[in-house]
């Protein structure tokens, strides 16, 4: 007599065996219920290195404007020059200070009578050009001496001087709100010039208006 399907060992065994099988190919459920990964989208990435940039950018610019503010703050440092008209120092911020014309410069310094002073009187200049301007020379004082101004249409053409008393040139003409750089002349006489008009240089003058009297 058989015994009944489920009661042979054999078919028990392919049982088994056909379950293990199916096991190992079925997905295991805790990686159906992990969620997925998602790429962050590389538009959004673009977008992170660009704010990143604007920020450094930015921050360069504060810097600049910064050291740009400070530079500005130094140069308007107010400055003590010694005065050479009364040999006192003067408060007077470098930013304040502008160059005077004709009226102002007449009513600060002291005119020599002797000389002058020229009125439109005429210059000659190498080439034989000539040109129209007014001639002033400025009494002798501690500070300087033989010193004279050329003015062009109430506008100062040249300073020319000779410190004395140990006034830095410098200091002098800031009096009449001048900080170009002084040219020495070659000589004993140790003369000091500035021209804010190029054709004033002593150099390109030939004869003044006190020379063709």
């Amino acid at each position: 007599m058989k015994k009944p399907w489920y009661k042979r060992w054999r078919m028990w065994v392919y049982v088994f065996a056909a379950l293990a099988i199916f096991g190992l190919i079925m997905p295991d459920a805790r990686e159906e219920a992990e969620p997925a990964t998602t790429e962050v989208p590389r538009y959004t990435q673009t977008k992170s290195e660009a704010e990143l940039a604007a920020e450094k950018v930015a921050a360069a610019r504060a810097k600049a404007e910064k050291a740009n503010e400070e530079h500005a703050a130094a140069k308007a440092v107010e400055v003590q020059p010694v005065s050479t008209t009364t040999g006192k120092k003067e408060n007077k911020p470098v930013a304040q200070l502008i160059q005077l014309k004709k009226g102002a410069v007449l009513a600060k310094f002291t005119i020599d009578g002797n000389i002058g002073p020229y009125i439109d009187g005429t210059f000659v200049f190498t080439g034989n050009r000539t040109d129209i301007a007014d001639y002033y020379a400025l009494a002798d004082t501690d500070h300087y001496r033989n010193a004279s101004v050329i003015f062009k249409d109430d506008e100062i053409a040249r300073v020319k001087f000779i410190p004395e008393g140990g006034t830095d040139p410098a200091v002098f003409l800031a009096e009449f709100g001048i900080y170009d750089e002084p040219r020495k002349l070659s000589g004993a006489a140790g003369y000091y010039e500035v021209a804010l008009i190029p054709m004033y240089w002593s150099q390109n003058i030939e004869k003044y208006p006190f020379e063709l009297d």
